[in-house]
């Protein structure tokens, strides 16, 4: 289990977390819900260790975490909502890059590729270069990218945004089979995307925690969204 606990974070005079506490349980989909701007990436990058926060904790599995610590940083997987790509590489290339980088040497990087592109079904385009691909495939790659290493925490920054409503179906799909042994925490602002395939919602707004309900027993969704974010 995952918990947050007191964390808030500035940015100059702009408060953009305000005393967060989540806990989040292993296994499954957690989103995060809320309007742009409210706190959602801010969140997820304190979570990797981009940002420290000014004030909070970080404890997994009861024990406290420094996010700046390579061991952690080891067990997470991140795909930012700009998913970093190189149009020149070869989608093999890209994930030799990211596990040559992201795996200890000693391991072996080879069965950790073929792994994770069987698990993100990329066998298909594996040999082709990245600008060759569909918007749905490169966030496949990128989702494959974060897995490397058996990561047993995937944070996905709006990882359906710009794709087409097949491609949304596709990589929601992967999202939920990945979730069965993994721990996944999905920022969104749509509705029916946090409905779809999120077990537990945490709407947040203005850096704030306005809601901490299991999704199926949040009635009338659509509403009381509205009620908590304007």
């Amino acid at each position: 289990m995952i918990n947050i606990k007191n964390i808030s974070k500035k940015f100059g005079g702009i408060v953009a977390l305000k005393n967060i506490n989540i806990e989040i349980k292993d296994k499954g989909v957690t989103g995060l819900l809320g309007p742009n701007g409210a706190g959602k990436t801010t969140l997820m990058r304190v979570l990797v260790g981009f940002f420290q926060p000014e004030e909070g904790e970080l404890w997994w599995n009861g024990e406290k975490i420094d996010t700046r610590d390579i061991e952690y940083r080891k067990k997470i997987g991140y795909l930012p909502e700009n998913n970093p790509l190189f149009p020149n590489m070869t989608a093999k290339e890209y994930l030799n890059f990211c596990g040559e980088i992201k795996i200890d040497l000693k391991k072996n990087i080879k069965n950790s590729i073929e792994e994770v592109v069987a698990e993100c079904g990329l066998s298909k385009v594996i040999g082709q270069k990245v600008e060759t691909l569909s918007k749905g495939y490169k966030q496949r790659l990128g989702l494959a990218a974060a897995l490397l290493g058996d990561a047993k925490i995937l944070i996905l920054d709006e990882p359906t945004n710009g794709l087409d409503p097949n491609q949304i179906i596709e990589i929601r799909s992967l999202i939920t089979k990945l979730a069965e042994n993994r721990t996944i925490i999905l920022s969104t602002h749509i509705l029916t995307e946090a409905k779809a395939i999120c077990s537990h919602l945490f709407i947040i707004n203005n850096g704030e925690i306005v809601l901490d309900q299991e999704t199926k027993s949040v009635r009338n969704l659509e509403k009381k969204f509205v009620e908590l974010t304007s």
